[in-house]
């Protein structure tokens, strides 16, 4: 299973991310149901950062929440 961090995190935001895929994998095992979704809490270097991670066909895919989101992806309406 692949790991994949999307947008250009900082070093902290990727560390937090590794954390959020490793507990993601952890938990769900090598090949998850496909389009599940979870959002995690991890905290590093004193602050917390919000991960969602998906799950594809073949990788896991984590984006950091730390900018705003459009409505369609928090509504799931399709654009």
């Amino acid at each position: 299973m692949r790991h994949i961090i999307r947008g250009q995190p900082t070093l902290a935001e990727q560390c937090a991310a590794d954390a959020a895929l490793t507990a993601h994998q952890q938990k769900y095992g090598d090949y998850a149901r496909s389009k599940n979704c979870e959002t995690y809490q991890v905290s590093v270097a004193d602050r917390t950062y919000s991960i969602e991670v998906m799950n594809r066909k073949a990788s896991y895919v984590a984006t950091v929440m730390n900018h705003h989101r459009s409505l369609s992806k928090i509504c799931e309406v399709p654009a």
